[in-house]
This record gives C-alpha cells, sequence and structure tokens, in this order.
C-alpha cells in the first residue's frame, strides 16, 4: 500500500479548500447548492479533471468528476453531498465565514459533510498531480438535496450506475462504518367535518379520530422495538409531531402526524406499512373515509460484510494513516442505500468529523482528521484499483 504524506503547503491548500466550501452558504431548506457546485467543477477542471454539472432541479447540480487509470479496471465512487442543514441560532461565529480556531475549522458543514467533500477533491488532486498509477477510474459524485429527500442521488441513480466499490464521507470520525439503520417516515391524517363549536350537536371531529388512533401506534411502537439485529441493535418507531385544528371554536376538520421509523436491513416498506396498517385497522374507523396514510419517505438500511475486501482495504488504510483504525456503525441514516441496495455496490461510510457535531451550533471539525482523511481516501483508491 502507497504511504501517502502531506507537505505543508499541501495541508494548508486542503484547509483553505474546506474553508471556500464552507464560505459558499448552501443550506437545505431551500436549496441553494449551485454555487458550492460550480466552485468545485471550476476547481477539478482547472486540474484537468473530466467533470460534468448534472442539472438536478433549477439552480441545484450534482458534480461527477471522472479520473482514468492507465488502463482499463474497477471503478471506486467517492460521494459526498454538497447542502447543508439550516443554521439556526445561538453560534458563537458567523457560521459561514469558516473560522479557524484551535486547530478546528468551525462552520456550518464543516462536519456534515463538507470535510468529506474537500478531502475527496483533494484525493484527485493528488493523484492527478502526483501521477500515481492506477487502473480503472475513480468517479467523484457531490449530490445536492441529501438533508430532506435525496433529489441529487435519485437523479443520479436514475441515469444507470456500475461501480465495484462506494465510500461516503459521512462524519465517522474516521472508523470504518459498515452498516446504518434505515428510516421510512409516514404521514398519518384524520378527517372530520368543520363546523361551530357552539352549534355543532354531533361533532365530526378529526382530533377525536387522531385521539382513538394514537394508543395503537403507541402499541406499534412499543412491538417495533422487539425487532434485533446484531450489529445495530433494536429497530424503532416513534411519532414526532402532531397538528391539528385551524380555531378554537371551529370543529376540527383535520389532524395530522408523522412517524418516524428506523429500519433494520431486510426489512421491507411493504412489510413496514401493513403493519403500520394493521395496527390501526381495529378501532373501528375506516381508511380514506375517516384517516389516511401516506408514507412519504424510505430509504433502507444498508449492511457489508466486516470481513470484504473494501472494509479490510478502508481498514488498513486507516491504520497506516492514523495508527490505529475501528470497524463501526453509523448512527444516523445516509444515501450507502442507494448503491449498496438499489445497485448492489459494496460500501462503506468513512470520514472525517464527528457524528455528534451534525446539525448542531458551532460546528466543527479538527483539522488533523481533514489530512488524515485525504491520505486514507487517496490510500484507499491506489489500494483498490491497483
Amino acid at each position: 500500500m502507497t504511504d501517502i504524506e502531506l507537505t505543508a503547503d499541501e495541508r494548508q491548500e486542503l484547509v483553505t479548500l474546506l474553508c471556500s466550501l464552507i464560505q459558499h452558504p448552501s443550506e437545505n431548506p431551500p436549496g441553494n447548492e449551485n454555487s458550492v457546485a460550480l466552485a468545485i467543477a471550476g476547481l477539478l477542471r482547472n486540474e484537468g479533471i473530466e467533470t460534468e454539472i448534472q442539472e438536478v432541479a433549477e439552480g441545484r447540480p450534482n458534480v461527477i468528476a471522472r479520473l482514468k487509470g492507465q488502463q482499463p479496471g474497477k471503478r471506486v465512487i467517492l460521494n459526498g453531498h454538497t447542502d447543508v442543514v439550516p443554521c439556526g441560532t445561538g453560534w458563537s461565529v458567523d457560521p459561514f465565514a469558516a473560522v479557524i480556531k484551535d486547530d478546528c475549522i468551525i462552520g456550518r458543514g464543516a462536519a456534515d459533510m463538507k470535510s468529506g467533500v474537500a478531502a475527496m477533491i483533494y484525493t484527485a488532486l493528488l493523484i492527478k498531480r502526483r501521477q500515481y498509477a492506477f487502473n480503472g477510474e475513480i468517479l467523484l459524485l457531490f449530490n445536492v438535496d441529501e438533508e430532506r429527500v435525496n433529489l441529487g442521488m435519485e437523479h443520479f441513480i436514475a441515469q444507470g450506475v456500475e461501480a465495484d466499490y462506494a465510500i461516503i464521507g459521512e462524519p465517522t470520525s474516521l472508523d470504518v462504518c459498515i452498516a446504518h439503520k434505515g428510516v421510512s417516515r409516514t404521514r398519518l391524517t384524520t378527517h372530520g367535518t368543520a363546523g361551530h363549536a357552539a352549534k355543532t350537536r354531533h361533532p365530526d371531529s378529526a382530533i377525536d379520530k387522531m385521539a382513538q388512533l394514537l394508543p395503537e401506534l403507541i402499541k406499534e411502537c412499543q412491538q417495533v422495538q422487539q425487532r434485533q439485529h446484531s450489529l445495530l441493535g433494536n429497530a424503532s418507531m416513534l411519532v414526532t409531531t402532531i397538528n391539528g385544528g385551524s380555531a378554537p371554536n371551529i370543529v376540527p376538520q383535520s389532524c395530522s402526524l408523522e412517524i418516524d421509523r428506523r429500519v433494520l436491513p431486510d426489512e421491507q416498506r411493504s412489510e413496514i406499512n401493513a403493519s403500520v396498517a394493521d395496527a390501526l385497522a381495529g378501532v373501528g374507523l375506516k381508511p380514506d373515509r375517516d384517516y389516511t396514510l401516506e408514507n412519504y419517505l424510505f430509504i433502507p438500511a444498508s449492511a457489508i460484510d466486516d470481513t470484504h475486501p473494501l472494509v479490510e482495504a478502508a481498514f488498513q488504510a486507516a491504520s497506516m494513516v492514523t495508527g490505529s483504525a475501528r470497524k463501526s456503525v453509523f448512527d444516523a441514516t445516509c444515501e450507502a442505500p442507494f448503491f449498496s441496495v438499489g445497485c448492489g455496490i459494496p460500501t462503506i461510510i468513512m470520514g472525517p468529523g464527528d457524528l455528534a457535531q451534525a446539525h448542531v451550533k458551532d460546528e466543527f471539525v479538527r483539522i488533523e482528521e481533514l489530512h488524515q482523511a485525504a491520505q486514507i481516501y487517496t490510500q484507499l483508491a491506489l489500494s483498490l484499483l491497483k
């Protein structure tokens, strides 16, 4: 395995690169990734790397770049998303200033996940500039809308994707993450008839109907927790939002709640939806007339065997760079299943930054982890494409 070391100038250049990515605000919502995507594409093109802008929606482009080896061979995907969650309040610094303090870079997206994107970009730059020999192809994909409904990844996958390996640079503190739970989100809406609260003798209240259904949902939540996986622990289901009514003196015409269901490997969307529907069936209310269920998001779980050659190569690369390495699981949901389940591509999650920093104020990444990530990705790509 090639021993990759960054010079002092390269280390500074990588820090500057990450800071520049943070300084292109790309909050989602509303989904304004255009500026950062164009900056990435411009940088890669200036280095002579074949780069394509793939318009997903107006002002929301994926960036796809290809680095080809000396001979045909395997293909490795390096993937990250360019959107970040909204900043919120309470920051001690400007969230888009990319402040350097105590050997860390602070800013929205520093951990989730512009540091991973920066390290992957720099991997391509190192391999191109140093003319490292490899066969096959390195495909860089930086997609929009990961933080909401995955428009960018869905658009990319719809074109047809073939690869031998995929690495997603979400923040794992450089652990090699081999599994994560999926997520299913469902909206339950009850339907009533609006009327004056003082005049309606037999109110058809959507909130009363929800009150009948909610205890059955809670029972289902408790049942779901009994499902276990050797790596990921238990499945879960939780009612996370509830809204109903329009005014204090109007019989509620509508009430809705949302259900967050965390999914284990091999759990199917149809089975989960059927289980929720069955839990509500005994109340006596009629589907479609009294209530509707809408499963508006489903991302399956992802898992790879801990002895897979991709996992072993990543573990060796991380061990060489950091002196120690760990195989672990990813506690959040990410876009790995689009590759692993949807396309049958062996996939791991590994990137700089701590997942605990995702979506919080004063989000940061340690500069040393940023440097190490670029070295690990470079070593790993070269090892897989020998």
